[in-house]
């Protein structure tokens, strides 16, 4: 048995293979099976990964009809020999002590779960970002050498990155739950996230920017159209698979984790898209319950947009209204701002002069 098996689902990525394969192979962890899935490649990809199998007898290439990406990492795990799963997208990398210290501390602790921070690399200006998303900066750092579950950190639960990559998984765990990922559907890793985080009793954090994101151009994190429309399925589908008790616990987070994942799909949506997906939302706004949002304490840009879902009939209306409410709501902010800051002025006078009068007195 491998201490780790990582899986690389490789659809069409001739221009960021080499990277991501010498990032695996030059692990300083040795026992590790390379499981490289082809999904249905129509470029140079298939070539490269034979002309890497060649140097490393790791590398398993398994080559397949277009499934997608959750269909090539299902393929991936019915393939795993490895006591830990480590899931790397074929346009990104990892360094180089990754998988090493990810296993020293997953076996020493028997961890279900090895989350650990990242860095997005933006394709378009070849620079490196760390966020406090990309830090996990949502879960306190006490926890970072703690052995935990979802019901010690609640308040952070809507807010950690659902990513499946910048975690080692147990295999066992994974298979034990039985739970693969959704096939057909964009936004897979939240759906994967939020149906197996909840079932894990033994969660650590490493906080190391081990992995390297890649922020491409072309991909559905910086274009939308009509598939984008399926972060709303899938918002059901979690909605369905997490235990109402949690939802009850932390409904306002719930429903603000539902408001910043429309945000930012509609966001970048093409405007041929957008009268159809506010219709999509308005249908579902009683379904999640948005009308009971209390949106006080929401960051200026997610009350927003949320207050402009239900009046607005069209795409028109509703960037109009949304860039209005952005600036009404941060206009507010920042006299609340000055009146505060124009406040302390008054009462630092006040007390110089009471002080003026005890000295002469």
């Amino acid at each position: 048995m491998f201490k780790v098996s990582v899986i690389i689902p490789v659809y069409n990525v001739e221009q960021y293979l080499a990277d991501c394969l010498n990032s695996v192979i030059s692990q300083s962890l040795k026992d590790i099976q390379i499981i490289c899935v082809n999904d249905g490649s129509t470029d140079s990809s298939l070539k490269i990964l034979k002309d890497y199998q060649k140097k490393d007898s790791r590398i398993e290439i398994i080559t397949q009809k277009n499934k997608g990406l959750s269909g090539s990492r299902n393929t991936g795990i019915k393939t795993v020999k490895g006591e830990y799963i480590y899931f790397l997208d074929s346009d990104d990398w990892i360094e180089k002590n990754t998988l090493e210290e990810l296993y020293n501390k997953s076996n020493k602790l028997d961890l279900d779960i090895l989350m650990h921070t990242m860095v997005f690399y933006h394709e378009n200006n070849g620079k490196f970002e760390k966020t406090e998303y990309t830090n996990l900066e949502n879960i306190p750092k006490s926890f970072d050498n703690e052995v935990f579950d979802y019901t010690n950190i609640m308040d952070a639960l809507f807010k950690i990155p659902h990513n499946t990559v910048n975690k080692l998984y147990k295999t066992e765990f994974i298979k034990n739950m039985g739970i693969l990922f959704h096939e057909g559907l964009n936004y897979e890793d939240t759906l994967f996230f939020y149906n197996i985080f909840p079932k894990a009793k033994r969660v650590s954090i490493l906080r190391k920017p081990f992995y390297i994101y890649r922020i491409r151009n072309d991909s559905i994190c910086t274009t939308g159209g009509e598939k984008s429309f399926d972060i709303l399925k899938i918002l059901k589908l979690i909605k369905q698979s997490i235990e109402d008790d949690i939802i009850k616990k932390k409904f306002q987070e719930w429903l603000l984790f539902i408001i910043v994942n429309l945000k930012f799909v509609y966001l970048r949506l093409g405007d041929d898209y957008k009268d159809e997906f506010i219709k999509l939302m308005k249908n579902d706004y009683e379904y999640f319950q948005l009308f009971k949002s209390n949106t006080q304490n929401w960051h200026y840009e997610d009350r927003a947009f949320f207050e402009s879902i239900e009046p607005s009939n069209n795409g028109i209306e509703f960037d109009l209204r949304f860039k209005m409410l952005k600036y009404k709501f941060l206009a507010n902010h920042y006299k609340g701002l000055y009146n505060v800051e124009k406040q302390n002025k008054i009462k630092k006078k006040s007390f110089k002069e009471k002080f003026k009068n005890l000295v002469k007195s």
